[in-house]
């Protein structure tokens, strides 16, 4: 199937979702169920598999998309990507934990996780990275909030990704998508 043509911008997928359709600027795509991006943290094994639809970056950038998911089973996620490697990436999004969570992990070999309670399936996202500093926002009520700061450097892929853990997978959509590099 061929790779989407967005923003004028090449990209490619990680791994091909169950289906996909680009209409306009929006993504709908389909993840597979038992799909994931986690390493060794909880003593789970390193899973490496998620859906991400990303572009290449080298220097500093912004993304900015707006994200939801048709989330049904523990753990479903979609969100936005940024990825160095299977050992060093970031991710952050919505995810169903009992309730909705705003949620983030980057991971350097193991991942860690942060998460916030959130209302509805969908969220606007921004990342942003100056100077090998990450900051990851959120839109609640008109305003931007940084709800997380790292240092990330080097040639990356950023986009939104999609996961299913524990389930049989969900469908997933991105709109509004801007990107600056």
């Amino acid at each position: 199937m061929p790779e989407p043509d967005l923003l004028g911008r090449r990209w490619s997928w990680t791994r091909e979702p169950t289906s996909w359709e680009l209409t306009g600027e929006t993504l709908v795509w389909r993840c597979q169920g038992g799909t994931d991006y986690w390493r060794k943290t909880e003593g789970l094994p390193p899973v490496h598999n998620g859906c991400s639809l990303l572009t290449p970056v080298e220097r500093d950038f912004e993304l900015e998309l707006l994200v939801d998911g048709a989330f049904a089973d523990r753990y479903d996620q979609a969100g936005l990507m940024v990825l160095a490697s299977e050992q060093r990436w970031l991710k952050a999004g919505i995810e169903l934990d009992g309730d909705l969570h705003l949620s983030a992990v980057n991971t350097h070999d193991e991942s860690d996780w942060s998460r916030e309670p959130w209302k509805g399936s969908a969220v606007r996202l921004r990342v942003a990275r100056i100077d090998e500093t990450i900051e990851v926002s959120a839109e609640a009520d008109g305003k931007w909030r940084v709800f997380r700061t790292l240092s990330f450097s080097g040639p990356v892929g950023i986009g939104p990704y999609s996961c299913a853990p524990k389930g049989s997978g969900f469908e997933a959509r991105a709109r509004a998508m801007r990107v600056t590099a």
